[in-house]
């Protein structure tokens, strides 16, 4: 294999993992780092905006949606499991160091979730986007242009 040719992949570390999630965390491009996957929240005029990824990466050309539906498995698995395992957690925490009744436990770990999960959808995303990278890398191959004879 060339070394230029984007089949030939670099090794899966645990240090590319970190960087890919820290990546992920700050809603960057996975391949570059430099840009950002979604429009700023001052260009943010509504939920479509909001939840709706930019094309790709202006500058490394990364495509951050390849197809459609392809951030179904980032809302169900993490961004709902995230919430879900959140507010369950938070409810048997406080459960058993607080006194308070478990309704009152239940509608104070229940009723943030919705709100949290609008607010997490981005980075649930962003997070999906950089798994995939680092599992499953889509480069670009460079093409050479020929020259007429």
């Amino acid at each position: 294999m060339n070394p230029g040719d984007a089949t030939a992949q670099a090794p899966r570390t645990l240090g590319k993992a970190w960087l890919y999630l820290k990546r992920s965390l700050l809603c960057r491009c996975p391949t570059c780092g430099e840009k950002p996957i979604f429009p700023s929240v001052k260009a943010t005029r509504s939920l479509h905006d909001w939840f709706t990824p930019l094309d790709g990466c202006p500058n490394c050309g990364y495509a951050y949606e390849r197809e459609p539906g392809y951030f179904l498995l980032a809302i169900w698995g993490v961004n709902y499991g995230v919430i879900g395992l959140g507010a369950m957690s938070a409810y048997f925490i406080l459960r058993v160091w607080t006194d308070l009744r478990p309704t009152l436990l239940f509608l104070l770990c229940v009723m943030p979730a919705p709100f949290l999960s609008v607010l997490f959808a981005r980075h649930a995303k962003s997070m999906f986007l950089a798994m995939d990278h680092f599992c499953d890398p889509h480069l670009r191959t460079r093409r050479t242009q020929k020259k007429p004879d």
